[in-house]
């Protein structure tokens, strides 16, 4: 269709820093002392991506979406190309999209997800179904031991993240963030809000924006999406981010390993 007319071009880690806000979560069956390993994918085709994980590995691919013909490069995923493997299902959704810019943001996301998966189990693309858990998050059917991922996807960018453990990522470009106080009461915890009040008025929604990505990567991870209100996660956005405070149905703090781009 016309509103696929594009590509994804895959970022590298500098220009991914200049480009969003991202975040990765990982959750262990015991606190980890050591920080998640990240392999920065440079297509979501890799040829290393068939090697395969490591424990407390996280392979991730973040990508741009323009909807412009651009030259064909070896990390510029076509859009058409991105699409052609994906399910009915994903297909209905993506035509409910009323703007082209979400359309293709999914299809580069969910096509992304489809090649990166299939170059890890050795499978076409299109061989491979979903299906989704109580909460929305995306998932294997039949479901595949030891691994898991997730999907994020914003107007211009998208990310993919796979590991051995449960796993979210989300992504947001940068961009000045209308309503950021009304929001903070919903997203931010009462710490947090300080946090955020103490701030400079140029660093607050930076500040803002990586509470969200962290918040939201480790709900995907969880996979309750928002049945858990992120205003009752408390965490640390510093240099090494951490959760410092979590509802219990999520565990043990110490159990979830962060990383995120820098503030």
């Amino acid at each position: 269709m016309d509103a696929l007319i594009g590509t994804a071009r895959t970022l590298s880690a500098p220009e991914a820093a200049t480009a969003c806000f991202w975040a990765v979560a990982i959750r262990s069956d015991a606190p980890r002392t050591a920080p998640p390993t990240l392999r920065w994918l440079s297509q979501s085709g890799d040829d290393t991506i068939a090697t395969g994980l490591a424990p407390g590995e996280i392979m991730l691919w973040i990508a741009a979406v323009t909807g412009s013909r651009a030259k064909e490069t070896r990390d510029a995923l076509p859009l058409r190309e991105a699409a052609a493997p994906l399910g009915s299902d994903e297909f209905e959704r993506l035509l409910k999209f009323v703007h082209e810019e979400d359309r293709r943001s999914y299809a580069a996301a969910h096509g992304g997800a489809r090649r990166l998966l299939a170059r890890i189990l050795q499978r076409p693309p299109e061989a491979l179904r979903f299906s989704t858990t109580a909460h929305g998050k995306p998932v294997l059917s039949p479901p595949v031991p030891a691994l898991d991922f997730s999907i994020s996807h914003a107007r211009g960018v998208v990310a993919v993240a796979v590991a051995q453990h449960p796993v979210g990522v989300d992504v947001e470009p940068l961009r000045a963030f209308d309503g950021m106080d009304g929001m903070s009461d919903l997203v931010l915890s009462p710490q947090e809000q300080a946090n955020l009040r103490s701030a400079s008025a140029p660093l607050r929604p930076r500040l803002f924006l990586r509470y969200w990505t962290l918040k939201e990567a480790l709900l995907k991870a969880a996979g309750a999406g928002f049945s858990i209100a992120p205003n009752l996660i408390t965490l640390d956005v510093g240099a090494a981010p951490a959760a410092l405070s979590v509802p219990a149905q999520l565990g043990d703090p110490a159990q979830w390993q962060l990383t995120a781009s820098e503030l």
